[in-house]
């Protein structure tokens, strides 16, 4: 039941108080609510009599009436009680629909102690006195029913499909119902019905909305848009169409008054950034169905409106061009290219992808991509191909369009229009455009076609580029274009020579660009101390902030913390960033980014608290990249101070965005992470199955050592939470064998394996690695494993004040519970009660819990089972989640006798006998697993 604690509240209100007050939006669950608390209430012994429709057979009530007035004529007689305990409950729905007269008397019955009530009622609508009398004076509890949390979203749909979901649909679930019951009811049932919520490689997956949202679900929509003012309807209309607007736009429509009436009724929500005061419905769903239904001509006009009114504001912000664009396009008008290619530049500085593509296509000739009835100005879908993305190779096609009259490129044989040799705006024109399409293409996962319009567009005339094309745009191309043949295609060595190719009189952006990308490949062939080198040679003669710096600092950074000198990394970043504020909005990300990464690695908790907040500082909406990374950076600190399930949601909702692979992380990393998190959170069956997700998405990339290293080390972190401490250490050792070339990722994989299993040779590792190290965690890592190695008590009591001073509460606390055990063993009792004492006070105040391997290991029963094998636990977990067993083959690329084979293994080695206690009995095992011994390195 996704509803305990409200359940919870409403039977403490009954029994303490007189009576509950159910109040929320429609579809919020209210109805079911109280219709399972008066079932709770009768099963109790308690008399419930329930009027209309709150009282079904199911609730066992005593009584069901056709109105509050007659049920009120049968209770006049009523005893009192000055136990509200004792009292009848009358439960009833639609409290705001009751008449004046039958709320007075339910409130003087309440009040005389006669009766307890327990009612529900619309947020926004007027209640009779009566019934607002009864909360005033606290007569009974206004209780708040709110939309369903994303984890539980995430609960109520594993349960309803029986098996496990990919975290994109998790989250475009959740973004297109925020947690309304009704509606994610409706969705659901649509969506299995008509086949778009379905299995693909053993995860449920949804694209999303279809073009028209289906005829039910729209009905249930509008419901909530009844009643609405002529100037309300109009402003909701607007809304469907453009997603938000801003205050002052609606004030100058006349819609100021609409909005706040809307705002009443919680259909829309207000948001503010600085200044600015922006309007936008409060569900995704209600601008689908609106945009769907509405009259061709309605929408046309408000378009243009919009966009001239837009314009006559001064369109100066970089978000106006796309704005006037998208809306006139979509009206059928095609803009000039000055503002198409505003627009697209803005929208792939963005990485909206799919819009720069429909931006660019008038620009080469080709007919735009039709919007659609895509909700709130979404764009619609992209085309297939670049044949299509130009139209048709060869045809004669129409100009860019009815504001300037010109003609179009004829497309050439690729579909891609060549750039024309003749000069004059045209060639400027036209070779940025194909640049951007040329990004939109690759950040599309069309990587073959991106190099197809960059070859075309870049081959054979440098020279003439230079000089038609201002060089930060030139430089970014040819940055555009190594990044998709070294991420997309993984051709390094191609992507090395794009780069070294870039033609001269391109000055400093030039050679920053080369120097950086140079690292960048550096890392991507796990060689870190290359980029190091590198950054050691040439920043020293650069300039603070100049564009060498900004290209080759961030990655340089990593590399040298990887190498273990987080510090020397931080100095440097120091030394060389004077004003941030200057940087290119993407390599300011990246820089900052790295420095967070480099202060985690470092132990400077302090330091990383205050880069997030400078990436605040620089918000770019729209930045899907800028989202992850600072998703990303804000779980590690979670999970770092024991709050995994806070991290679990961002890292959900960094899982769902389609950020392509680059040298700052890859998908299969964001998906490991959130296994991760989901295993510390204790949901061991979940993070199995995420776990599997992860790795899929790793075999489909070409390698990146960095990162599948840090997959391989995130699979340690689930193996070892799910009891396989064994099977986790062994993988932690991988991680080690595999990062010899990065000493900081070595060691905290080797910290890892010390702190789950008996490793041998673990204190000798450790000290080698930290050799040198500039970095106090790794110190401390390596102190923490020699002190386990030697059972050393003292040592790890040390060690816990020194994580504890670093801010790392839940090691602290996991280092004093060791230096317990160690004190018990030895006979030393008082000083493993204060030790343990110690780890229970460092627990309460990060209101964190012990890993598995350290909770009261001295207490802890073996198991009397023998241990699963990792890929026991995945496949366990996989057909806990109810798929089948040919579903688990071909998810894990096995045969079906595999399978069949390691599930009679799993039953006989947890003692089960059906697949139903699959879930219950890794839960178990997760809770108390036994202590693992590594036999070999």
């Amino acid at each position: 039941m996704a509803r305990q604690t409200d359940l919870r509240a409403i039977d403490s209100a009954l029994t303490d108080r007189g009576g509950v007050l159910l109040t929320g939006t429609t579809g919020v669950g209210k109805t079911r609510l109280l219709a399972a608390a008066l079932q709770r209430v009768a099963a109790g012994g308690r008399t419930v009599v329930a009027v209309g429709g709150a009282g079904g057979p199911e609730t066992g009530c005593a009584e069901n009436f056709c109105s509050l007035a007659e049920c009120l004529d049968r209770l006049e007689s009523v005893r009192r009680h000055s136990d509200p305990a004792r009292r009848t409950v009358v439960g009833f729905d639609d409290a705001h629909l009751v008449e004046e007269s039958a709320a007075h008397r339910l409130y003087r019955l309440a009040a005389s102690g006669r009766v307890s009530v327990a009612a529900a009622a619309r947020r926004d609508a007027a209640l009779p006195a009566g019934v607002d009398k009864l909360w005033v004076e606290r007569l009974v509890e206004r209780l708040e029913v709110l939309p369903f949390a994303r984890d539980v979203v995430s609960a109520i749909l594993r349960r309803r499909v029986g098996g496990p979901v990919d975290a994109a649909t998790l989250e475009r679930l959740w973004d297109t119902t925020r947690g309304n019951a009704l509606i994610l009811h409706e969705l659901v049932e649509y969506a299995l019905a008509d086949g778009s919520l379905r299995r693909v490689d053993g995860h449920w997956h949804w694209d999303g909305l279809p073009a028209r949202p289906p005829g039910r679900l729209a009905d249930i929509v509008r419901l909530r848009l009844r009643d609405l003012a002529p100037e309300e309807q109009e402003l909701v209309n607007v809304l469907a169409l453009v997603g938000q607007v801003e205050y002052g736009l609606a004030e100058r429509f006349g819609l100021a008054r609409a909005a706040e009436g809307l705002d009443g009724r919680g259909l829309v929500q207000i948001e503010y950034s600085g200044r600015r005061v922006g309007i936008r419905l409060t569900e995704p769903l209600t601008g689908a169905v609106v945009a769907d239904r509405m009259s061709g001509l309605t929408a046309q006009r408000l378009r243009l409106q919009l966009a001239d009114a837009i314009e006559a504001t001064g369109a100066r912000r970089a978000d106006d061009a796309v704005r006037m664009a998208t809306l006139r396009m979509a009206a059928g008008r095609v803009p000039g290219p000055a503002v198409l290619l505003a627009a697209a530049r803005t929208a792939a500085h963005r990485r909206d992808f799919a819009l720069t593509e429909r931006l660019c296509l008038p620009l080469l000739g080709a007919p735009p991509a039709p919007a659609g009835p895509a909700p709130a100005g979404l764009p619609a879908p992209s085309p297939g191909g670049t044949a299509t993305t130009a139209a048709a190779a060869g045809e004669e096609i129409r100009g860019p369009g009815a504001d300037d009259g010109g003609a179009a490129p004829v497309p050439g044989d690729d579909g891609v229009p060549p750039v024309p040799e003749d000069g004059g705006r045209a060639v400027v024109d036209v070779a940025r455009a194909s640049l951007l399409l040329g990004r939109a293409l690759a950040g599309l996962g069309r990587h073959e076609e991106a190099e197809a319009v960059f070859a075309r567009v870049l081959t054979g005339r440098p020279e003439a580029l230079v000089e038609a094309l201002p060089p930060d745009e030139l430089v970014a191309a040819v940055r555009d274009r190594a990044d998709n043949v070294a991420w997309g295609l993984g051709r390094g060595a191609d992507a090395a020579a794009v780069v070294d190719g870039l033609p001269a009189g391109l000055g400093p952006q030039g050679a920053g660009v080369r120097y950086g990308f140079h690292a960048v490949l550096a890392l991507l062939a796990d060689r870190p101390d290359d980029a190091a080198r590198t950054a050691r040679t040439v920043l020293p003669g650069e300039r603070p902030d100049s564009p060498v710096v900004q290209h080759l600092l961030p990655p340089a950074a990593l590399a040298l913390s990887e190498l273990g000198h987080p510090a020397e990394a931080l100095a440097m970043i120091d030394r060389h960033t004077r004003d941030l504020d200057g940087w290119h909005a993407d390599t300011r990300l990246r820089c900052l980014v790295v420095t967070a990464r480099c202060a985690f690695a470092q132990g400077d908790v302090g330091r990383v608290r205050d880069t997030l907040k400078t990436i605040g500082r620089f918000p770019a909406p729209g930045d899907e990249l800028g989202r992850l990374q600072l998703a990303l950076l804000r779980s590690r600190l979670l999970r770092l101070l024991g709050r995994p399930d806070e991290a679990v949601t961002l890292l959900r909702g960094a899982s769902a965005l389609r950020v392509r692979r680059d040298w700052l992380g890859t998908p299969a990393w964001t998906l490991a992470q959130l296994a991760g998190a989901l295993a510390e959170a204790g949901r061991p069956t979940e993070a199995l199955q995420t776990l599997v997700e992860a790795r899929a998405a790793r075999r489909a990339a070409p390698p990146y050592p960095p990162a599948d290293d840090a997959v391989l080390l995130e699979h340690a972190v689930v193996l070892a939470h799910t009891g396989d401490r064994s099977g986790a250490a062994c993988r932690a050792l991988e991680v080690v064998r595999r990062a010899a070339a990065r000493p900081a990722s070595a060691l905290t994989a080797l910290h890892l394996a010390a702190r789950v299993a008996d490793t041998p040779r673990a204190a000798v590792r450790a000290a080698r690695l930290a050799v040198g190290a500039g970095s106090e965690l790794m110190r401390l890592q390596a102190d923490h494993v020699v002190a386990l190695s030697r059972s050393d008590g003292e040592a790890l009591e040390e060690v816990s004040a020194r994580f504890r001073a670093l801010g790392a509460v839940p090691l602290a606390a996991e280092a004093a519970a060791q230096a317990a055990h160690v004190y018990r063993k030895d006979g030393r009792r008082r000083a493993g009660r204060l030790a343990r004492a110690a780890g229970a006070r460092l627990l309460a105040e990060s209101d964190c819990a012990l890993p598995p391997w350290a909770d009261a290991q001295e207490h802890r029963q073996r198991t009397r089972t023998a241990p699963l094998t990792g890929r026991e636990r995945e496949v366990a977990a996989l057909a806990a989640g109810g798929l089948s067993n040919r579903d688990i083959a071909a998810r894990l690329v096995v045969s079906v006798r595999t399978v069949e084979n390691h599930l009679y293994r799993v039953y006989e080695k947890l003692g089960i006998t059906a697949r139903s206690d699959l879930g219950g009995a890794l839960q178990s095992l997760a809770r108390h697993p036994a202590r693992a011994v590594v036999r070999a390195a």
